[in-house]
């Protein structure tokens, strides 16, 4: 059923979902029409943070149309997504009795960097270290001095697929050089500053261009945590993608990259997981699929949840970074024969929570 049938109320789904049904939430996608009715839905959301971030108005909505790759107010997105899950929600709760394979209210919290941050901590899961709340770059460099923190990511707290995803590091002995690696590009448009995604990394050097990118991307809310140094093997740096099933670790990506980016749609590699599991070596390998698994615990109303996983240079420490409500999309990789949704459809026959 597409999203802005649901949106535009032309469909409920207790019209179509009967009894035995399986209901699965996908990602919105890049559908600009579901994209734009959710900044609308967005513009109609009391936020009760008190933060100024971007937003426009239902009527400045209606007068904007695609552009490829811009990143339109992040926080009144979010706010019309929640919207819609609450939704979703209240109309599963008519619906005949079915089997739902993720939550609406653990993807509100997995859409929301720094909520899931927190949940994480609250179970004593190993997470990089969280910095306080900043709303601009100046308030950044305070807190960085403050806490000793040199490397520090900075993420739309809203944002997946590394959009909006900024890797910044300060160095020399007066902390007088600065680098930012991120996805983003910012373009000056009628005196306006423009946020656009790209699939090129970009390598930033002069601070005036960082304190700009930092401060537009802290107009869409932002999560900063501690730039913790990732594994690395055959060359590269690296994390892993590892997808908990019905509460047990399954299929196990190693994500590879040259930077700090490991994403594979920016050209990234998937590595070897047997190399690196013989090079962790069984007991830490073990004890990182079992964290992988408390960290899904903290959603446990949903069958699947995809964790990004760091570890650390020794090949023994990790920490989880992300926990993704849609992670499973993993072509050509199989568990023990079988790929992730027939996993996904096996241990939900079995009884599986869901």
């Amino acid at each position: 059923m597409p999203y802005i049938d649901l949106i535009q109320q032309r469909v409920r789904l207790e019209d179509v979902v009967a009894t035995g049904t399986i209901v699965r939430l996908e990602s919105t996608g890049e559908d600009w029409d579901v994209e734009r009715a959710l900044l609308t839905l967005g513009a109609q959301q009391f936020d009760d943070e008190a933060a100024e971030y971007e937003y426009l108005t239902a009527e400045q909505v209606d007068l904007i149309s695609f552009d490829r790759g811009r990143i339109w107010p992040q926080r009144q997105w979010y706010l019309g997504y929640l919207a819609l899950l609450a939704q979703i929600k209240q109309q599963l709760a008519h619906c005949p009795p079915h089997r739902l394979m993720n939550h609406p209210d653990d993807i509100a919290i997995m859409f929301d960097k720094r909520r899931t941050h927190a949940a994480l901590s609250q179970q004593h899961i190993s997470v990089p270290r969280a910095l306080p709340i900043v709303n601009s770059y100046s308030e950044l460099l305070t807190v960085m001095k403050e806490t000793g923190i040199r490397r520090v990511f900075v993420k739309l707290a809203h944002g997946s697929s590394a959009s909006g995803v900024l890797a910044y590091q300060m160095g020399g002995a007066n902390n007088d050089k600065h680098k930012a690696t991120t996805t983003v590009e910012m373009v000056h448009t009628k005196g306006q500053a423009q946020l656009y995604n790209s699939l090129r990394v970009r390598a930033y050097h002069a601070q005036r261009d960082i304190a700009g990118i930092i401060d537009a991307l802290c107009r869409h809310r932002v999560h900063v945590e501690e730039w913790v140094p990732k594994a690395g093997i055959a060359g590269r740096t690296f994390d892993l993608r590892v997808l908990v099933i019905g509460g047990s670790a399954k299929h196990t990506v190693v994500r590879m990259s040259r930077g700090p980016m490991t994403n594979l749609h920016l050209a990234n590699v998937r590595g070897d997981a047997e190399a690196v599991r013989a090079r962790m070596g069984e007991h830490h390998w073990q004890a990182a699929q079992r964290t992988c698994e408390r960290a899904a615990a903290c959603f446990k109303n949903s069958l699947y949840i995809g964790i990004d996983l760091l570890i650390g240079t020794d090949f023994r420490q990790h920490a989880v970074l992300e926990a993704n409500a849609f992670g499973d999309l993993l072509p050509r990789l199989l568990y023990e024969g079988k790929d992730t949704y027939e996993e996904e459809i096996g241990s939900l026959m079995h009884g599986a929570p869901a």
